[in-house]
């Protein structure tokens, strides 16, 4: 069932990247090329499949995926976007957990559904990290 997968997103200033999870891009069809929206007025951002021949598109790598992972694609500008949009704090890591809306086959996020994360060192794995207070499954919704 579609509805019960999480849909997340990460978003680090530091170092420009949206991190996607593995069940969003299956979601949406494991997409080679994928856009990043923002829609200003109602502070939500949206991820759709694309194809190469969209210049806004961005290519996703999907070597070495697993399930729990994410995978990270750089988009300085958006993710400068947002922060500006949202006001937030660049020492930080925001992470949304957003909705799939099946028949235009996009993933949406709410901005103001997003809450730091604190940024992580090199060791530590950001594909693999979802904040446990945010984890839908563990909360038996």
């Amino acid at each position: 069932m579609k509805e019960s997968r999480k849909i997340t997103t990460t978003l680090t200033y530091l170092k420009g990247t949206v991190r996607i999870s593995i069940n969003t891009l299956q979601l949406l069809g494991e997409p080679k090329y994928i856009a990043l929206l923002i829609n200003q007025n109602e502070r939500t951002i949206a991820y759709i499949p694309s194809s190469k021949a969209d210049r806004a598109a961005l290519k996703v790598r999907y070597a070495n995926s697993t399930l729990t992972a994410g995978k990270v694609v750089c988009s300085v500008k958006f993710v400068r976007k947002v922060y500006k949009l949202e006001n937030w704090d660049s020492n930080f890591r925001y992470q949304i957990t957003g909705k799939y809306l099946e028949g235009a086959n996009l993933v949406y996020f709410r901005l103001k559904d997003a809450h730091q994360v604190s940024n992580v060192t090199s060791e530590d794995d950001e594909d693999d990290y979802i904040d446990p207070e945010y984890d839908i499954s563990l909360r038996g919704e």
